[in-house]
């Protein structure tokens, strides 16, 4: 079985070519004539003996096995290493994720071009006074701009500053798809016209760090993960269970995967 590493699916083995050398080719060359007549008279003997037995049937192509969830999940994987550019939603269907103290997370939605550029719409909320906030972020290379909670101006902060960063977003998704353990396939679902086979598993918390700021350590979460069976891609990612220390025991976090490899255009604000 050969592994096609950009494409994610499974091809039939290649058959060798042997070539043949210079003084073959000449010796083939010389005796062409009588090459010839030969083949001409299997040919003929092969219509005399057809005219009076059947033909052998010819087997009908063996059916490629169904791969196996870590299988499924190596394919994603290597795809997930060459994302150029996706756009992402990550929303709680239960609970938020807090940024700082004070501050949590409902939404948050982007575009990212791999590596180093960046856009982020975060929508949060206060807690005293209780307030509705929407934070934009955009980053490129080093430099790094934010919005401020109140006035919407543009600011110039440190990277490290940022309340999420997901430049390394192939990195990152790729990172947490390798370390989901005993994966098993549930189901095939279709959206959109696509099918998705659906394989869930379950992570330590630490391993969601980069996609959910402040993650602890030594907690079980359950995943289930949306794989694109013709283009071996993923494309959700469904977070059941706490992550951070605070999070309820009901938290529910989706991750939606889209535009993947549309190019984009990210510049710094004016």
């Amino acid at each position: 079985m050969v592994v096609e590493l950009g494409a994610g699916r499974l091809n039939r083995p290649y058959r060798a070519v042997r070539w043949l050398s210079a003084s073959q080719y000449r010796t083939l060359l010389r005796n062409l004539p009588s090459f010839a007549n030969l083949i001409a008279a299997i040919a003929l003997l092969s219509l005399f003996v057809g005219c009076g037995t059947s033909p052998t049937p010819i087997p009908e192509a063996t059916a490629e096995p169904t791969p196996s969830p870590e299988a499924a999940i190596a394919f994603a994987v290597l795809n997930l290493l060459e994302l150029k550019s996706a756009a992402f939603t990550l929303e709680h269907q239960t609970g938020s994720t807090t940024l700082l103290p004070g501050l949590s997370m409902k939404k948050a939605t982007g575009v990212v071009d791999i590596p180093d550029r960046l856009r982020l719409t975060v929508e949060a909320e206060l807690a005293v006074p209780r307030t509705f906030v929407e934070i934009n972020v955009i980053t490129i290379g080093e430099q790094a701009y934010m919005t401020d909670f109140f006035s919407g101006q543009w600011r110039t902060v440190p990277l490290e500053s940022l309340p999420v960063n997901f430049l390394d977003f192939g990195q990152i998704l790729a990172s947490i798809t390798e370390a989901v353990a005993g994966p098993s396939f549930s189901s095939v679902e279709e959206i959109d016209g696509r099918q998705y086979q659906r394989v869930t598993g379950s992570v330590p918390s630490e391993a969601l760090a980069a996609l959910v700021p402040g993650a602890a350590e030594g907690l079980e979460v359950e995943l289930e993960l949306w794989l694109d069976l013709e283009a071996a891609l993923l494309r959700r990612v469904l977070i059941t269970g706490p992550v951070l220390t605070g999070d309820i025991p009901e938290t529910v976090r989706l991750l939606a995967i889209d535009n993947i490899n549309v190019p984009v255009d990210i510049a710094a604000p004016e």
